[in-house]
């Protein structure tokens, strides 16, 4: 028992998966008004994410250089941008404004159920 959990929290998670994970929720999640409300205030109050609304609304540079720095992270993912209601989307994952990452990973992690239960709570929570 102790080793699986030691493995369980070593196991390695990619950039890709970290970004899944901690930065994007299910469009399709129950959200309740405040925290739509809250998700939107957080979206306009970040910088990056704004240089990414501008870049949608406006278009974004033809040259992966041509891209400002602090969101060269969201260019490969750009043709999958748009914004709904002031929210940020990629596909149909809500784009988690930095001030509200480490609240977001908090709840995910309440209770330490490992990589796949995590995904799956990040997915199914009824209070994000």
């Amino acid at each position: 028992m102790f080793l699986a959990d030691t493995l369980s929290r070593a196991f390695p998670v990619s950039e890709t998966e970290m970004l899944n994970i901690v930065h994007t929720i299910s469009k399709h999640l129950p959200m309740s008004e405040k925290r739509r409300v809250q998700f939107k205030k957080e979206t306009e109050l970040d910088s990056e994410l704004q240089i990414v609304v501008k870049y949608i609304k406006e278009g974004c540079p033809k040259s992966y250089k041509n891209v400002d720095n602090s969101i060269k992270i969201y260019y490969k993912i750009k043709n999958n941008m748009y914004i709904q209601e002031g929210l940020l989307f990629s596909n149909e994952k809500l784009i988690v404004p930095y001030s509200l990452r480490k609240d977001m990973l908090q709840l995910i992690h309440e209770a330490h159920f490992g990589k796949a239960k995590c995904k799956k709570r990040a997915r199914e929570r009824d209070e994000l």
